[in-house]
């Protein structure tokens, strides 16, 4: 079962509302090759939930995009998968192209559209990861009572080779049509039960207490400024900002659509490129409102908790609460276009 299921990683989100957002078309192209890379990831592992489906909820525990820290750096693992018999961890790539694995050199050479570029190797990529895991266990827990194994799974039609097929290490690269296969041999290669399934899930539910989500400071790893960000409720039709509020409702004066809620997507793109803290000032300059009451109530409306009286409020928005009101938005008919992306 999953105890974390396959939802685009919280940064990734970040890149996207900033994507969207950002005015200058030469900051935009940064922007937009960054998500597009993020994007490319996460599709590479959402195609794994299909083979992964065959495995048996009662013993099986999964875990997508586990990131922990180790006290010193933090490490992420895309699958993290347990069971009474052993723990997998899977490195998941989704590269195009002609894909060279040089084992020698612990590298990637990836050929496509005649350019050349080089990667780490993700086996030995995927081997770190399996090392940290059991220094970050041992330390807590002392040493595992579970052998664990890794592989790379390649989630794109690359086209593959490798440089020495005699490389035992070699075998740990499966395609994503092979996963299946590569489970049940898995299987079949650990079959001594080390630990039973209660004790494996409350394993499983400790490392997910301890995840720690990547959050990027968009103003410090890339050159834009606050006053790059592009301001108002986009409307969820067209795409057009702003719309203007009008007796509650958000009105496109490009389109004409109407909407109630489409103030919760421009605070839920607020809460990912700025952060949770908004003031009743910030609240009317981001929504381009002029009533300090309706930014009040609509601040009461997701914020978690506040800070403050008056004018020295500060309120802390809800992701909960916005990505669920921005969820029903973006489901609501006509609003196909606009794509969820709840973490």
């Amino acid at each position: 079962m999953y105890l974390k299921k396959i939802k685009i990683p919280y940064h990734v989100q970040q890149y996207e509302a900033f994507s969207r957002r950002l005015a200058p078309a030469v900051l935009r192209a940064d922007a937009q090759s960054r998500l597009k890379r993020g994007m490319a990831g996460y599709r590479g592992e959402q195609s794994l939930d299909y083979p992964l489906s065959y495995l048996p909820n009662e013993e099986f525990f999964i875990l997508h995009n586990l990131r922990l820290f180790d006290g010193a750096h933090y490490f992420q693992i895309d699958f993290l998968i347990l069971c009474p018999r052993f723990i997998l961890i899977l490195e998941v790539k989704n590269i195009a192209g002609k894909l060279t694995f040089d084992t020698e050199l612990s590298q990637l050479i990836r050929e496509l559209d005649q350019t050349t570029d080089v990667f780490d190797d993700p086996i030995s990529q995927a081997e770190n990861l399996n090392t940290q895991l059991f220094e970050w266990l041992e330390a807590r827990y002392g040493s595992p009572a579970l052998p664990t194994a890794d592989r790379v799974v390649i989630a794109s039609p690359a086209q593959l080779q490798v440089t020495d097929l005699k490389n035992h290490r070699i075998k740990k690269i499966i395609r994503r049509s092979n996963l299946k296969r590569a489970l049940v041999k898995l299987n079949q290669q650990y079959s001594n039960e080390c630990l039973d399934t209660g004790l494996v899930e409350k394993i499983a539910r400790m490392l997910l207490v301890q995840h720690q989500p990547r959050i990027i400071d968009i103003f410090s790893t890339t050159p834009a400024e606050p006053n790059d960000i592009i301001r108002g409720v986009q409307c969820p039709e067209c795409g057009e900002t702003p719309m203007k509020r009008e007796n509650r409702i958000w009105h496109c004066a490009s389109c004409g659509h109407e909407s109630k809620k489409a103030h919760l997507v421009a605070l839920l793109d607020y809460f990912l490129i700025f952060g949770p803290a908004m003031t009743n000032r910030q609240c009317r300059d981001f929504l381009m409102l002029d009533s300090a009451t309706i930014a009040k109530k609509i601040l009461q409306a997701v914020a978690s908790h506040y800070e403050g009286e008056n004018r020295a409020r500060i309120y802390h928005l809800s992701f909960q609460l916005l990505t669920e009101a921005s969820d029903d938005e973006r489901e609501a008919p006509g609003n196909e276009k606009l794509r969820v992306t709840t973490d």
